[in-house]
């Protein structure tokens, strides 16, 4: 393809259906990183059944984009491959299976150390997750979009590692396929494939029926946060002041968990707060917070601390991830999948001081206000053509300042993930729901520091976050978690 002896893509098959991959989906984040999500059953699960249930969800219409080779066409642009039918020399999913059906979960290197949440009802940083690689990547596992291109591999692929008392199971993409909604979407449907319940399957969008190609094009107003726009020159001043965690520092990976008690004594102290507020403004107390406003409240406050002194003036950007499918009804008919990404970012600003001395309740509600003001249609359309400014790397738009701290978040809560029931799966049939223990999300082959992931609620109520921090950090949250804890 290069000359020189570069890499070659797999010929062309003449019968794949050939669809452009979505604007918004080949952005230069989303056509770089690969998402493995990593589930834990406590049971054994037959790989097989594992398998065949997926395929067939992905050999259905709509779900067979999922299937698709990427490749570049003569333009340089990326195209979804999507085969005219599956077999097994092209297979609708990348499938492997790790058999240490002799070993019990327990005796592993590696699947010994999946965290467990603590058991004295304070928050804890539980495990890292990289410890686990060997269990959710392998030989057989894409690292990179190359490894996508210059195969014949599907979007989608599924691992199973067998053990002899539990089964972990790994599904892992190329993020231009879909977002956490769309996957959840697909959670769905590979449940009631395993059930037999194949008919309450839903059928997505068509592939080339791409809902986001006009958006952006003509937004009505200006983004809420135009005036704090980060161009180019700010940018490379912010990329400077923070080389040393994002390209020098050794970055480490931890898990952090959240029990529920924690959580909702700090939401209602937060909602009391804010209700007392509204009574000296004189005002009537219509304010809602969720558990995730206070959630990336808390864990900002957690970051900064060991990041910025208390009376720092540095602007600390709250950043969030946010599907827009809710407000785009008219393009999204109800009850059909997007299998795509439909993800723009919510920015709350404030000083650091402000997050380290008010009341939590101050950066809660603000993080609620940015959701209120930013994710309407208007907002929506106001920052997507942010975007479009940039149409070769399709970079998400900076707000803030040059010399801020930046936490992103991205939660995956909505997907519930801990509701996974795949008992129909088990070798052994079984009467109740098998739900995971433990869930975890990564991403490759880059890691962003103060990158957030809010995994989601457990079965028990505890709340998962991951994410890499600078070299020393996390051991300051924990510091930080045991003086408030004595």
């Amino acid at each position: 393809m290069f000359g020189f002896g570069g890499p070659a893509a797999p010929a062309r098959v003449a019968t794949d259906r050939v669809v452009p991959v979505g604007f918004f989906d080949n952005t230069i984040i989303f056509r770089t990183f690969v998402l493995y999500t990593l589930f834990a059953f406590d049971d054994v699960l037959d790989p097989e059944r594992l398998r065949t249930s997926l395929e067939r969800v992905v050999a259905r219409p709509g779900w067979n984009k999922l299937g698709a080779r990427v490749r570049r066409n003569a333009s340089g642009d990326l195209d979804h491959h999507i085969p005219v039918s599956y077999s097994e020399e092209r297979p609708a999913i990348g499938y492997d299976h790790l058999d240490l059906s002799d070993v019990s979960l327990e005796d592993h290197p590696a699947a010994s150390h999946i965290p467990k949440p603590p058991q004295d009802g304070y928050p804890a940083v539980v495990g890292d997750p990289d410890k686990l690689v060997d269990l959710y990547s392998g030989p057989a596992i894409p690292k990179g979009l190359n490894d996508y291109i210059y195969s014949d591999r599907p979007e989608l692929g599924l691992r199973v590692v067998s053990f002899k008392n539990k089964t972990i199971v790994v599904l892992h993409w190329i993020h231009l396929a879909f977002d956490a909604t769309a996957k959840k979407a697909l959670l769905d449907a590979w449940m009631l494939m395993l059930q037999g319940r194949e008919d309450e399957i839903p059928e997505p969008l068509a592939p080339d029926n791409y809902i986001l190609e006009n958006v952006g094009k003509n937004a009505p107003q200006p983004h809420a946060l135009a005036s704090n726009r980060v161009y180019t020159l700010g940018l490379v001043t912010w990329v400077l002041r923070n080389i040393y965690s994002l390209a020098i520092s050794t970055k480490e990976h931890r898990m952090l968990c959240v029990p529920p008690g924690f959580l909702n004594k700090l939401r209602k102290q937060a909602l009391d707060e804010v209700k007392e507020k509204a009574v000296e403004a004189g005002q009537e107390d219509v304010s809602f917070l969720s558990e995730g406003d206070v959630l990336l409240a808390w864990t900002t406050r957690l970051a900064m601390t060991a990041s910025l002194s208390r009376d720092s003036e540095t602007t600390v950007a709250v950043q969030q991830a946010y599907q827009f499918r809710p407000v785009l009804k008219d393009l999204n008919p109800e009850g059909r999948p997007f299998l795509s990404n439909c993800v723009s970012f919510l920015v709350s600003l404030m000083p650091a001081k402000d997050v380290l001395q008010k009341p939590l309740s101050h950066l809660a509600s603000s993080i609620r206000n940015s959701i209120k003001e930013q994710g309407t249609r208007e907002q929506v359309e106001a920052y997507t053509s942010l975007v479009r400014e940039d149409p070769a790397n399709r970079a998400p738009p900076f707000f803030g300042e040059s010399g801020m701290q930046l936490i992103m978040f991205s939660n995956w809560s909505k997907s519930n993930m801990f509701a996974t029931d795949l008992s129909a799966a088990a070798v052994n049939p079984r009467s109740e729901p098998l739900y995971p223990s433990y869930v975890q999300s990564v991403q490759g082959p880059y890691n962003f520091s103060d990158g957030i992931i809010v995994v989601g609620k457990d079965t028990q109520g505890n709340h998962w976050l991951s994410g890499y921090r600078a070299w020393g950090l996390w051991g300051l949250m924990e510091e930080e978690i045991a003086r408030h804890r004595a």
